[in-house]
């Protein structure tokens, strides 16, 4: 069984854009550069088969891996820093070098179908090195941008694999460029987000002390963990919060609402809370990416349409591992609860007059 779910790498090429692009160095931004972005994040998307799917238009007996191919060289006209290469001078300050170094790009096939792995659901029986692009023997694994890998079944359905350099693109950003790859796959003329590099408009703070990473040695290996919540019970949870904040208020304006984020997150930080059995008076804290676009809408150009390089901040908020667990999620999310310290920052940040934007988080 094992060998039917194998996976056949039929080759490993270099995809470059499909018209000439600027060459030279592009500096990257403060946020770019922290170390902690100096790593090729991860991602596997899959795609069912469907008999009514566009993709390419007329080329769709050309299979996935060379539709994709073409659209990964047109979109890369437009994202030629993807194409580069990231140069580390002596001093250790990082950029971009443009050129026609190219995307490595993997053309891969399996025997079995996305039904028989169960759609590459966890626990995967597929591993998941064998979806992802392999780093190519005499490339230096820390200066590459981004590698692809295409992985048709036999169902008639795909795999993309992603590895994508941190220091060019946040998660929004590395999306944005996904998507103009799939719109050129499925035959737009052209992407509907031009993209803009304006790395120049991220605030550079001079007296920012940036540290060097942790050492590893000792650390704990972290469990991958899925956890499904229906909308029912967050909207349950949401509607009663938000009817007891409007009803304390009396009518004032700028009350805060809670947010589908924020009862999740209050649930995850009281579960985990009571499951580590800290002391009452122990402070716990808890810390998520902030997506910082929305705040710097009037310095990013175009307002920050087209802007794919980093562009978010960590948040941490602290509480009394008493307070947390005590918290009556469960009946209501009163002020008081866990979810109120998350929006706690959205009042203290209402009353300097800034807006806290919506934010994806990841436990730990």
């Amino acid at each position: 069984m094992a060998a039917a779910k194998s996976v056949e790498r039929l080759g490993q090429r270099r995809v470059v854009p499909a018209e000439p692009t600027p060459v030279g160095p592009l500096r990257l931004s403060w946020l770019d550069r922290y170390p902690t972005q100096m790593a090729l994040i991860e991602s596997l998307h899959v795609f069912k088969p469907a008999l009514d799917r566009a993709i390419g238009g007329d080329d769709v007996a050309v299979g996935p891996a060379r539709t994709i191919e073409r659209a990964l060289a047109r979109a890369l006209v437009h994202y030629y820093p993807l194409a580069g290469r990231l140069a580390f001078s002596d001093s250790g300050e990082v950029c971009v070098d443009c050129g026609d170094a190219g995307v490595w790009f993997t053309e891969a096939e399996a025997s079995c179908s996305l039904e028989d792995v169960d759609y590459l659901e966890y626990p995967m029986m597929v591993p998941k090195d064998e979806l992802l692009p392999p780093t190519p023997a005499g490339e230096e694994e820390r200066e590459l941008v981004l590698l692809v890998q295409v992985t048709a079944f036999a169902c008639g359905g795909f795999v993309v694999g992603f590895r994508f350099s941190h220091a060019v693109a946040d998660g929004p950003g590395a999306a944005q460029f996904m998507a103009a790859v799939g719109e050129l796959a499925r035959g737009a003329g052209g992407v509907s987000v031009e993209p803009v590099w304006g790395r120049d408009a991220i605030p550079d703070p001079a007296a920012a002390v940036i540290g060097s990473l942790p050492d590893p040695a000792g650390a704990k290996r972290l469990e991958y963990l899925a956890v499904d919540i229906s909308a029912d019970y967050i909207n349950h949870f949401k509607n009663q919060y938000n009817a007891e904040a409007h009803a304390a208020a009396a009518g004032v304006a700028g009350v805060a609402r809670c947010s589908a984020f924020e009862v999740l997150i209050a649930k995850a930080w009281r579960s985990r809370t009571r499951a580590a059995g800290f002391e009452p008076d122990t402070t716990v804290n808890l810390c998520f990416a902030m997506n910082a676009r929305p705040l710097l809408h009037a310095s990013l150009p175009r307002g920050g349409a087209g802007f794919y390089g980093n562009c978010y901040y960590i948040m941490r908020v602290s509480a009394p591992a008493g307070k947390i667990i005590e918290a009556l999620l469960n009946d209501q999310l009163y002020p008081g609860s866990a979810a109120a310290y998350c929006t706690g920052l959205a009042f203290e940040r209402h009353k300097k007059r800034i807006k806290i934007p919506r934010t994806n988080i990841m436990l730990v």
